[in-house]
């Protein structure tokens, strides 16, 4: 059981700030309360008051007659400490504080939130806000409204968690007149106590929510919020738009990943390790939220288009294209078909094109030759008002008995005016979504196909175990200004994960990088390897292509030179001596130790252009074998892996390992604040990626 379960259904609540005052939150809270036809009790308390709405007022949270199971409280800031005191002293355990002033103002709002917090661990409350507008409850038997929204909602099957109550507000205005239904709607406000993942947990179990929307502004204990998130999305949808996409918090930062860490790409990532399919706005997301609740997942990402005009059926097929879905290619037989029953100048091609002429009987009879095809597994019903005798209502009513009998997913498409004969409530009773336009459609039915992939991946994803390395502790060497680890240590970390380095040697002295080059079998390559300085290509410190002896003394004899206005005067250049990896593709593999997220690593496409091209992913660690090739298959570059001009492709799978290696080693080693290893070279003849340029910054 839920510690929300009485909570969210409350049998009987009190109104702390009830007023007689039209205009004001405490009369519009009980009168929305009463419009939702609530069966519960309501006790509204108000020194100054006898009777409001019929009901009668209690003077005091002391004169109730009974300890109900929720309390609301809509007082002015200064009032509302004193309040929550004595209603935790009356043994009321579940408050709602609607009141602002608090934390979100700063100041003296933190101390005041803080003295909020202190009483509620006192009593043992549970408690939703500060400044929050508080919730509704759809649920057949509940019926509860504990919002000041001036809306009643349509019930459904969609629950709606929002940090931002005049979101929310919004929102149940534009949802009256669409097809959306809430099963519930949560604000959360300030989430001094009850939070997004208290709520989640309680939809887990609810009967009555098909599909979870958020709004986030910010999340909370990540790694709580993930698990649950997992949990869910194996039995239900959750959508989320998360405000805040701005570079604006972006610092400076010495690591390839700490530059391309901006925290939105890292929030990208974790929802997608959620499962939360990431909208980029409400319309959108409310958009996936009705279609999810009302169709079948597809089978596959195979679309059929079925029109009567070509125009729409053109910005369909580009749509779903961009959407990353397919059009399905038409069995033979059902192209003979068609052709029976479409005039001569229709298309019988996907997009299945059936002309102005085309009316109700000819869409009935075209959708069930389609919908039949083994190779279609989602249509797009496109419907432009026909000039012929039907209307996109008579259309409906056709196809209702397809409908029924049709386990594939079909949106419509209807470009009409809303009227009579627009169809929307027919549409509607079949529990088809409509939209006006192709582009919302194709994203809508992209969200379906996506959402199926996220079930199809849970189901073989496994999870991983980190465990800290206590001994093995890395730290930093001379380069104290800049805690960079030193580069023997950095690689014997490396391989101890199975995270192969180019074979090496570090030396200063010259006998011993001359006697390397010697055994060398190929060039080598010659760097300085002192930790106090991190970028070698742009201080010119590092030498490619070296086969000889004199061209070893040479390189060495100016990377001196170089190397030493860089270094204490009491610090000689140390060297770095590798054998050069040659061809492949040039890879990247970063980590970062973020304040929120906590170990979080990026792979991506690496070499001295990595900023530049910013063809990276992220995700929090540890990731398992699925997740890590999932990474690079959200690369930009996938020409590139697949082998490009000659180069050899990239095994996704060993690559994977080597990326599911290196975010254990982050994961285990919380010294670790960044790390790069930039560029790893693909070398095909080992079937693994070599790194050649290492570096880490530890606490």
């Amino acid at each position: 059981m839920s510690r929300l379960d009485r909570f969210l259904s409350p049998a009987s609540v009190c109104i702390v700030g009830a007023s007689r005052k039209e205009n004001s939150l405490g009369k519009a809270m009980l009168n929305i309360m009463q419009q939702m036809d609530y069966r519960g009790k309501i006790y509204p308390v108000n020194p100054n008051a006898d009777v409001i709405n019929d009901l009668q007022v209690y003077p005091s949270i002391n004169a109730l007659p009974e300890i109900p199971d929720l309390a609301i409280v809509l007082l002015p800031f200064q009032m509302v400490a004193d309040a929550l005191e004595q209603l935790g002293k009356f043994g009321i355990k579940n408050v709602v504080i609607i009141s602002a002033g608090f934390r979100e103002i700063g100041g003296e709002g933190i101390e005041r939130e803080k003295e909020l917090i202190k009483i509620k661990e006192k009593y043992h409350l549970n408690l939703l806000g500060p400044n929050c507008m508080g919730f509704f409850n759809t649920a057949p038997g509940t019926s509860f409204n504990g919002t000041f929204s001036p809306t009643v909602p349509n019930p459904g099957n969609i629950a709606f968690i929002s940090q931002s109550g005049a979101l929310g507000v919004g929102i149940m205005e534009l949802a009256v007149d669409t097809d959306l239904g809430f099963s519930l709607f949560v604000s959360t406000g300030n989430k001094s106590d009850i939070n997004d993942n208290d709520i989640l947990e309680y939809l887990y179990t609810d009967p009555n929510t098909h599909v979870i929307a958020m709004y986030l502004e910010s999340i909370d204990q990540p790694e709580i919020f993930r698990n649950i998130c997992r949990k869910i999305t194996a039995v239900k949808p959750i959508l989320a738009v998360k405000a805040g996409r701005t570079e604006s918090g972006l610092r400076a930062a010495s690591s390839h990943t700490g530059a391309l860490a901006n925290p939105e790409y890292i929030v990208d990532g974790f929802l997608k390790q959620c499962g939360i399919i990431r909208k980029n706005n409400m319309k959108e997301l409310f958009d996936s939220a009705r279609v999810l609740t009302y169709q079948d997942l597809p089978k596959s990402s195979h679309i059929a288009v079925v029109t009567n005009a070509g125009g729409p059926s053109t910005i369909a097929s580009d749509a779903i294209e961009k959407a990353g879905l397919e059009l399905a290619r038409l069995s033979k037989r059902t192209s003979r078909k068609l052709k029976k029953i479409l005039p001569v100048e229709a298309s019988v091609e996907n997009p299945v094109d059936m002309i102005a002429s085309a009316d109700h009987n000819t869409y009935h009879d075209a959708l069930e030759i389609i919908i039949e095809d083994d190779a279609v597994d989602a249509v797009l019903l496109i419907i432009v008002r026909p000039p012929v005798n039907t209307t996109p209502r008579k259309i409906a009513q056709t196809i209702e008995a397809l409908i029924y009998n049709c386990a594939k997913p079909i949106i419509a498409i209807v470009m009409s005016r809303n009227d009579n004969e627009s169809g929307l409530k027919d549409f509607k009773r079949l529990n088809i979504p409509v939209f006006k336009y192709p582009d919302d459609a194709v994203r809508a039915m992209a969200t379906l196909w996506e959402y199926q992939k996220i079930q199809q991946r849970f189901r073989r994803s496994e999870t991983i175990v980190s465990t800290r390395k206590m001994g093995q502790t890395l730290i930093s060497g001379r380069g104290a200004e800049n805690n960079q680890v030193p580069l023997k240590n950095l690689i014997e970390l490396l391989e101890s994960y199975d995270i192969k380095c180019a074979p090496n040697i570090i030396s200063a002295a010259e006998e011993n990088i001359c006697r390397f080059q010697k055994s060398a079998h190929d060039s080598i390559v010659l760097k300085i390897a002192n930790e106090q300085i991190i970028h070698k290509t742009e201080t010119g410190l590092l030498k490619l292509n070296i086969n000889t002896k004199d061209e070893l003394l040479s390189a060495m004899d100016e990377l001196k030179t170089k190397a030493n206005p860089f270094l204490p005067a009491d610090v000689k250049p140390l060297f770095l001596a590798q054998q050069q990896v040659k061809g492949g593709v040039e890879l990247v593999l970063g980590g970062k130790r973020d304040s929120q997220f906590g170990p979080v690593i990026m792979v991506g496409i690496g070499g001295i252009f990595v900023e530049v091209l910013k063809d990276v992913s992220f995700k929090i660690a540890p990731v398992n074998a699925y997740e890590a090739k999932e990474m690079l298959s959200e690369l930009r570059s996938q020409a590139l892996l697949n082998g490009f001009r000659g180069q050899p492709p990239v095994d996704r799978d060993a690559f994977g390992y080597t990326i599911q290696q290196f975010s254990l080693l982050l994961a285990e080693h919380p010294e670790i604040v960044e790390i790069d290893l930039n560029p790893l070279i693909w070398a095909e003849s080992q079937n693994k990626a070599i790194a050649v340029d290492i570096r880490a910054k530890v606490k």
